[in-house]
Formats: C-alpha cells, structure tokens, sequence
C-alpha cells in the first residue's frame, strides 16, 4: 500500500478510477480529502461486490464517498442507491465488447481441455464459483448428455469451487464425463469463436459474458436478470430462461442446436446489436466524459 501511495503522489493524477472492490478499498487509502470533494478525483466502479458480508459493507461505505459511480446498468445503479449512493454522483455507462478475433486452431485447443477434435461445446463459467451458475450448468447439461453424445461443457475462467462442479459432474456420469475446464486465459475473446452456445447463468451480473460471446456471434442462452434483460432481446438477440429453471435451459439449448439456422440468425443478431450499443469506442468516449468533467 505504501508503493500505491506513492505511487499516486507522485504521479498526481487528476481522477483516480478505481474498478472492483479490492481496488476501490485500496484507492480510499491515496486520497485526502477536501470541502470540494477528494483529492485526486475519484471515480469508483465494483459491479456485483456491494453484497454480502463485511467485505460488502466495506466496499459500500467507501464508494459513498466516491466523486462519481459508474454504473453498466439500471439495476446496478438501484444497488448503488440502495447503498447510499447519491443520484446525482451516478452515471450509467454501458458495457462494451471489442471487435471479434480470430479463433485459435480448434484441434488444437480440444487437445488442451482433453475434448475429441470433433467436440461440439457450449462455453459456460466465467468465474467457477457458485454464483455463476456452475450447478445449474452442470445439472441441464447432463439433461442433454444422452441425445447429444459430441456435446462437452466446457467450462471458462477459473475459481474456488472447480472441484465442485467436477465432483458433481462425475457424480451425476462417472462413466461418461464431459466437463472441461480452460482456466484463466488470455485468448477467452478468440476460443469463444469455437463455442456452439455460450450459458451465462449468474446470480447477478453477467454483462461482460454476455457480450463477449455476441461480439464473437455465438447464441447466448442466459438466466433473465435485469441486467442482462438490457442486453438481450429474448429470441432475438440471445434466449431467456427464468433463473434457476435447468430444465428450460436444457430445452432451449437443444432446441437451437437441432437448428443450426436459428443458431446462425441468433447469433450475427447478436454481434450486430453488439456493434451497434455495445462498442468499446462509445464505452471508451463516456468514461473520458466523466474524467473531464470531474478534472477539469
């Protein structure tokens, strides 16, 4: 902490963003306070993190004290109320995706996740713990298992409960295991490209996912939350399933992939809506809005 306080000291920024609750808590220890406002300008961005625990009353007593609060949502920015978070320190800026790249070679990264070459995989995860839905994917992929027998879920990102998801997919096909896992990589924008769907099943949030897998074209197949009914258009631009109901996920997922038509349409609807509000170039012009008006 003494080096990020030097740190800012001696660069002397005029805004100071910090993004997630680690960051926001460390920022707080940089600043010094005036009648104006804080000294650098801070900006605070921590998404879901306002829940739960001390961790969250932390977080949320120090994003009170924020010059300006990023929200990528309505029902984020209503957390943010909830916690105090005067109206006019609120801005709302929604998330971006960047342009789609190129996918890596696709024998080759089934060989990394122990998957045959000619797997066809639903992409689901992003942070292995539970509220992101590991147990709803694993129980609605099993569903699907025995009329699909190429399908493997393939399980994104890395986290405390891992071995939670394995266990239970062992448990429910010790004889027929189709879970893989990639870990943290660098390339998730470009391996996304070789999904056949990708399954966003958080609690809460799930924007960044979301959008990701719709830059790259794949049908994404979501829990309806708030957040994400501001991003999908449900049979349009993705498909909505009521939180927690592993049976329609199962349904719809097998549904769009006995019709690789419907698969295609759900998807370049996607990406376009993607290009269209969702671009890093207008998530890149709102963020330099707030620094300007906050430092001058």
């Amino acid at each position: 902490m003494r080096r990020l306080r030097h740190a800012v000291r001696d660069f002397n920024p005029a805004v100071l963003h910090a993004v997630g609750a680690d960051a926001v808590r460390a920022a707080r220890l940089c600043l010094s306070r005036s009648e104006d406002g804080n000294r650098p300008r801070f900006v605070a961005s921590v998404g879901t993190a306002l829940e739960g625990g001390l961790g969250g009353w932390l977080t949320a007593r120090q994003v009170r004290g924020a010059d300006r609060v990023i929200a990528t949502g309505w029902g984020e920015a209503e957390r943010y109320r909830a916690a105090g978070v005067l109206g006019e320190r609120l801005t709302r800026i929604s998330p971006a995706a960047g342009q789609p790249v190129e996918p890596p070679d696709r024998a080759a990264f089934c060989r990394e996740i122990g998957a045959p070459a000619d797997a066809h995989m639903i992409f689901t995860g992003g942070r292995l713990e539970a509220a992101y839905g590991l147990k709803d994917a694993t129980v609605a992929f099993d569903m699907m298992r025995y009329v699909s027998p190429a399908l493997n879920l393939v399980f994104t990102g890395d986290g405390p409960d891992r071995a939670v998801a394995e266990d239970l997919g062992r448990a429910l096909a010790f004889d027929d295991f189709r879970l893989r896992f990639t870990g943290d990589r660098s390339d998730l924008a470009a391996v996304t490209r070789l999904a056949a769907q990708v399954w966003v099943l958080c609690a809460r949030g799930g924007e960044w996912l979301a959008l990701r897998a719709m830059a790259a074209g794949r049908p994404v197949l979501a829990f309806r939350t708030p957040e994400l009914e501001e991003i999908i258009e449900d049979g349009e631009t993705g498909v909505l399933v009521a939180p927690g109901d592993r049976a329609a996920l199962a349904t719809k997922a097998q549904e769009l992939l006995a019709d690789p038509e419907e698969t295609v349409r759900i998807g370049e609807a996607g990406r376009a809506r993607v290009a269209e509000r969702f671009s890093s170039a207008r998530f890149i012009e709102q963020h330099i809005r707030v620094y300007q008006e906050l430092g001058g």
